[in-house]
This record gives C-alpha cells, structure tokens and sequence, in this order.
C-alpha cells in the first residue's frame, strides 16, 4: 500500500501490529445519521484511517471457557486499538496534520434509541476497503471473515483513499449467523437490532445496580453513566454466537 510513506503511516501501523488497514475520503454516508459524520467530529477533515486486528480461531473454537476468554482478549484488544489510535494521532500532529482517535468500543451516543460510536467505524472500514457489511451487521473480510476488532483516526491529512470492494465477501445464500441468534436479532434483510443484541449478548451487574438506584438515574443521564459503568472491564459477553456460525471465520 502506498499511503504516505513519506510520514511513515504504513510503517508505524505495520509496527504496532495492526493486521489489516485502509483509507476512506471524507465524505456523508447515508447510512449513518449526519450527526456522526467525521466533519462534525473534526473541521477540515479529509481522510477516514481504519485498521484492525484478527481475533484468534482458538477464542471462537476452544473447548471450554471460550466467553470468558473471547471477553478477556476483546477488552484488552479494545484499549491496544485506543493506544495505538492516540499515538496515530501523535504522529500525524507532529507532522502539521490535526487527527481525532476513533476510539474501538465506547465511548457511546444514543440516537433514536439505538447506539452509536461517535465515528461508526464498521461503516468507514467497509469505505475503507477492508471488508463488506455481513448479514450479522460486522465486517467481514476475506482474510478472517468476521473475526476482526477495528480502530481508526479521523485526520485532516487528505491520502490517497483504497477502493471500497466491489464483491460481497458474505455469501449470498448463507443465513448461519441468522439461524444461530438466539434472540432472532437479526432479521434476513441484514438489518440487525443491536438493542436486542446488546441485552443478550452482555451482562453488567454495575451497571444494573446503578440503573436500579433512583438517585443515581435522576442525577446523571444514561449515556453517562453507560460510558463510565458499561465498559467492558465492568462486563462480561455471554453469547458470541454468529462469529461461531459464520463458515468463513473457522476457515
């Protein structure tokens, strides 16, 4: 990839063990609401940087304990993707650029009822060319199909962008990650109810306890408290069924 070698973007991600990586023009997608949109995050912004690292099989696959151990390796993948996006934007800074971290999982922004990164990354990696939208709403990629957790930087370096992939990765006639919901989340339009996901797949006892005290609700507004409590130190996953069902990601 020839993005920029002249301030060392390939080779610093490369070094920071970032597998996969690509560049998006700045521009409004349709499908993320006009208030998430990188101009609205940074001005002057030219350029969408996402990256990401692959989950191992043997998380998905392992015989026992694989919650709790897919949960660990993903909390502490998410802030290895935050640090590496603040010393990204260091970099770029250093070099005359201004450039906003798109942090891996929280913080989140609550529109319409459904949550939102404040730059959703799984869109702008699909811009980016990394991968397609799956039926499960994650990224696939050909590489490691959904096993993938992504970072970025919004910066006002203009780069040359990657071309977004022309060919869908998730198979036409596949509906494995549709059959395995256990809560049917996902619809087979490809529209996916994350609030239902979300009340599924994870627990947070702090959380739950803080939500139930009246004082504590009345004095700080949900999205405060769900991104200082609902972290995922403070939580654990309980179900990571489509990423077990998808065929392309036990390849």
């Amino acid at each position: 990839m020839k993005h920029d070698s002249k301030y060392g973007i390939s080779d610093f991600l490369r070094k920071e063990g970032i597998s996969i990586f690509g560049v998006a023009a700045v521009r409004q997608l349709q499908s993320i609401p006009n208030s998430f949109s990188p101009q609205v995050l940074l001005k002057g912004a030219k350029s969408v940087i996402c990256y990401g690292t692959q989950i191992p099989k043997g998380l998905l696959y392992v015989e026992s304990n694989s919650l709790d151990l897919y949960w660990r390796f993903c909390s502490t993948q998410y802030r290895m993707l935050d640090s590496v996006s603040n010393r990204f934007c260091l970099l770029l800074e250093n070099n005359g650029f201004q450039a906003t971290p798109i942090y891996s999982c929280f913080p989140w922004k609550i529109e319409n009822r459904e949550f939102w990164g404040h730059l959703p990354l799984v869109y702008w990696a699909e811009e980016a060319g990394l991968g397609r939208l799956a039926k499960c709403g994650l990224l696939i990629t050909s590489q490691y199909g959904t096993r993938i957790l992504l970072g970025g930087v919004v910066t006002t370096r203009e780069l040359e962008a990657n071309e977004k992939l022309d060919k869908e990765i998730c198979p036409s006639n596949c509906s494995d990650c549709i059959n395995a919901c256990p809560v049917e989340a996902i619809e087979k339009t490809g529209k996916v109810d994350h609030n239902l996901c979300m009340r599924y797949s994870s627990s947070n006892p702090l959380l739950r306890l803080v939500l139930n005290e009246e004082k504590i609700g009345k004095n700080y507004p949900f999205e405060t408290l769900i991104n200082t409590i609902a972290v995922d130190d403070h939580g654990t996953y309980l179900c990571n069924k489509c990423l077990k069902a998808c065929p392309l990601n036990s390849r």
